[in-house]
């Protein structure tokens, strides 16, 4: 992506089958021929992804995962500030 780009949408927002559902995270370091890699593997009960890290990338994955993990509200639930729009519809002005 080159700077000024819009971002991409972080979920595909025409997936049906994307919701809440439970996932598992697994985590193991590998030797490959490229050198040691972290490989992270996500499953759900509609696929599986596995991506092997390089150090630099897993550090990089893991400070923007932090960042965010950081912005959410301790009782997990998303607070939507005055005028984003909440299920579709803008919220009130407090």
């Amino acid at each position: 992506m080159t700077p000024g780009q819009p971002q991409p949408a972080p979920v595909d927002t025409g997936n049906g089958l994307l919701s809440e559902t439970p996932a598992q995270v697994t985590t193991a370091l590998m030797q490959t021929p490229h050198g040691q890699r972290l490989a992270l593997t996500i499953r759900t009960a509609s696929t599986t992804l596995t991506v092997l890290l390089a150090p630099a990338d897993a550090k990089t994955w893991a400070a923007q995962i932090k960042a965010i993990a950081d912005q959410m509200s301790a009782s997990g639930l998303i607070v939507a500030a005055p005028g984003l729009p909440v299920n579709g519809k803008v919220t009130a002005d407090a």
